[in-house]
């Protein structure tokens, strides 16, 4: 299954080098998956979060413009 991801939040910081990346995607089903992942110079760590929902396909955020 190919989800199709919108960008909530990226931001960069340029002391610490540490870039995260927030994005969510509808589900099939009803519900959204919210992906954070957050890029370090030595790591990366990725959280994912399945929100249920009703059938409406409104997004939980606005994406980035």
């Amino acid at each position: 299954m190919k989800l199709d991801y919108d960008v909530v939040e990226d931001v960069f910081d340029d002391t610490t080098h540490i870039r995260t990346l927030t994005e969510q995607a509808p589900l099939p089903g009803g519900g959204w998956l919210l992906r954070t992942t957050l890029y370090t110079p030595h790591h990366i760590t990725m959280d994912v979060i399945q929100i249920p929902g009703k059938k409406k396909k409104k997004p939980l955020f606005d994406p980035v413009a």
